[in-house]
C-alpha cells in the first residue's frame, strides 16, 4: 500500500499562501537505482528504461503495474543507454540517441530501436541523421520528434514510423540545448529550460508542427536543466532538475497552463531530484528514479524511488 506523505510548500512555511494544493505519495521502488532514465506509458502501465551506471549506462527495462504497486522486469535494452529519448507510437516503444558504450568509450549515439508489446523484443531502426544525447523524443501526431542535445546544431529530427526514415528540421538559434525538458500539449511542443554551453536558461520555446511556427512561453522563475516534465489536466508540470550552476539539485515543483502569464509553485518534491522520468497514470504524476546529484555524481546518487503526485483540486 502506498504511503501518503504531505509536502508543505516553502511559501506556506514562510506565511504566504501556497497556490498548489496537491500532495505526494510513495509507491513501489525500481529494481535498480537509476538516474538519466526515460519513461513511457502504454495500456495503463509505466515503462522505465536505461539510466546511469557506475561505469557504463544501464540496460534495465521495467514496467509498473499500478493495481499491484509493483515493478516487473522486461526484455533489456539492446545496449545500455543514459539521457536518451523514449516515446510510444503505433503500439511500439522507441528509444533514440543518448550516451552509449562504443569502441571509443561512452559517447553520444545516433542509434534507434523499437520494442514490440506483442513480441516483447527489440528491433533495430534507422539511425538518426546525427548523434544526440541529453535529448528528448516526443510523439506528435503520426511522427516522432527528437529535440535537444549537447550543442546548438540548429536542427531537430523527425521520424516517420511507416517509412522508417528520418528527416532534419531546421529550428531557431538556441532551441537545441542539453537537459531540456520537453512535452506535448494540444499538438504543440513545449521545450523548457536546459543548458546552452555553460549557461542554464529560463527559456520556454513553443513549436506548432502543423504550421511550422515557433513562439515563446513565459520564462521560468529561475534557470534549470534536467527536470522531469509531465502534462496533467492541461497543465505542464516541471519537477526538480539542476540549478543555474549545474551543481545544485532542486526540490522545486512548478506548473503552467498555456494562456497564463507565469509559472506557479506546487507542492515541493519529497526530496531534491534531477534526471528522473515523469509519466501520467490515472490522473496522477509518477516521478521515477533520478538522482540527488547531477553530472559526474549522477551514478553515485541514483535513486530507485517512485513518487506519485495527486493534484487534488487543481
Amino acid at each position: 500500500m502506498r504511503l501518503t506523505v504531505l509536502i508543505v510548500s516553502l511559501l506556506g512555511l514562510l506565511g504566504s499562501p501556497a497556490v498548489g494544493q496537491g500532495e505526494w505519495e510513495s509507491a513501489a521502488r525500481l529494481d535498480a537505482s537509476r538516474a538519466g532514465l526515460s519513461v513511457a506509458v502504454y495500456d495503463g502501465r509505466i515503462y522505465a528504461a536505461g539510466g546511469s551506471g557506475l561505469t557504463d549506462p544501464r540496460d534495465e527495462f521495467e514496467s509498473y503495474d499500478r493495481e499491484l504497486d509493483r515493478w516487473f522486469p522486461e526484455t533489456p535494452l539492446p545496449r545500455g543507454l543514459e539521457r536518451f529519448g523514449m516515446a510510444m507510437i503505433n503500439d511500439r516503444i522507441y528509444v533514440a540517441g543518448g550516451y552509449a558504450r562504443g569502441d571509443d568509450g561512452v559517447a553520444p549515439s545516433a542509434g534507434v530501436w523499437s520494442w514490440s508489446f506483442a513480441g516483447n523484443i527489440w528491433q533495430s531502426e534507422a539511425a538518426m541523421p546525427a548523434a544526440k544525447a541529453d535529448m528528448a523524443l516526443l510523439t506528435v501526431g503520426s511522427s516522432l520528434y527528437a529535440f535537444g542535445g549537447l550543442s546548438d546544431d540548429g536542427q531537430a529530427f523527425v521520424f516517420d514510423p511507416e517509412e522508417r526514415s528520418w528527416d532534419s528540421l531546421e529550428i531557431p538559434e538556441g532551441v537545441t540545448r542539453r537537459g531540456v525538458s520537453a512535452a506535448v500539449l494540444d499538438g504543440h511542443v513545449y521545450l523548457v529550460g536546459g543548458r546552452l554551453g555553460a549557461e542554464t536558461t529560463t527559456r520556454v520555446d513553443v513549436f506548432d508542427p502543423l504550421g511550422g511556427a515557433w513562439s515563446r512561453g513565459p520564462d521560468l522563475p529561475s534557470p534549470r536543466s534536467g527536470a522531469a516534465i509531465a502534462v496533467l489536466h492541461g497543465r505542464i508540470h516541471l519537477l526538480g532538475g539542476r540549478g543555474p550552476d549545474g551543481r545544485e539539485t532542486l526540490q522545486t515543483h512548478l506548473s503552467w497552463q498555456p494562456g497564463e502569464d507565469a509559472w506557479r509553485e506546487e507542492a515541493l518534491l519529497p526530496a531534491p531530484r534531477t534526471g528522473g522520468g515523469a509519466a501520467v497514470l490515472a490522473d496522477e504524476i509518477y516521478l521515477v528514479g533520478g538522482g540527488a546529484g547531477g553530472g559526474f555524481l549522477a551514478p553515485f546518487t541514483a535513486l530507485d524511488t517512485t513518487d506519485v503526485y495527486d493534484p487534488g483540486q487543481d
